[in-house]
C-alpha cells in the first residue's frame, strides 16, 4: 500500500490465545487478547505496521496482566470487557501511539480511548472468560486488520 491507498482499520493487541498471521476471526468471537491500541485508520502497509512493532521496545519477557473489574466499552457501551492492570501495557500504548499517530491517514475510531483515556482491557465473549485477580501472560503482540465483522492477524512479533 502507498500513501495514496485508501485507509484500512487496524488494532494492536497482546495475544493471549493461539492466533497465527493470516488467521481470520469473527470479531464477535475473538480469541483472548488485551488491546494495546484500539481501532484506528491508517494508510500503511503490513510491513510498515510490523516495523513499528519491531521499533517499540517490547522487552524480552512476556507481558503480564492482572484481571480487574468488568466495564462496558464501545460507543453504545454494549461491549463487556475486563479491565487489566499492567504498567507495561500503559507504557507500550504510549510508545505505540507516538508512532502510529504519524502514519499517513491516521485517525483513531474513538480518540477518547487513546493516550490519557487508554484503559487496557480484555474483551469478553463466548470463548473468553476471566476472573478478578487472575494473572494472564502474553508472549506475542499482533496487528489485526479489521474488515466489517472480521479481523485478520496481519503481523506479529514475539516477546522473549
Amino acid at each position: 500500500m502507498t500513501a495514496t491507498s485508501p485507509s484500512q482499520r487496524y488494532c494492536v493487541v497482546a495475544l493471549l490465545a493461539p492466533l497465527e498471521v493470516g488467521d481470520r476471526v469473527a470479531r464477535s468471537a475473538w480469541p483472548a487478547h488485551v488491546t494495546l491500541a484500539s481501532n484506528f485508520l491508517a494508510e500503511a502497509s503490513t510491513a510498515e505496521l510490523v516495523e513499528i512493532l519491531r521499533e517499540v521496545p517490547l522487552a524480552d519477557e512476556p507481558l503480564t496482566f492482572r484481571v480487574g473489574d468488568v466495564a462496558m466499552f464501545g460507543s453504545q457501551h454494549d461491549i463487556a470487557v475486563r479491565l487489566v492492570e499492567s504498567p507495561r501495557a500503559n507504557h507500550l500504548h504510549a510508545l505505540l501511539t507516538d508512532r502510529l499517530e504519524h502514519l499517513a491517514g491516521f485517525a483513531a475510531d474513538e480518540p477518547a480511548y487513546w493516550r490519557g483515556g487508554f484503559r487496557p482491557h480484555l474483551t469478553l465473549g463466548p470463548a473468553v472468560r476471566a476472573v478478578d485477580g487472575e494473572i494472564m501472560r502474553s508472549t506475542r503482540v499482533g496487528i489485526a486488520r479489521i474488515q466489517g465483522a472480521e479481523a485478520e492477524l496481519v503481523g506479529a512479533v514475539s516477546l522473549g
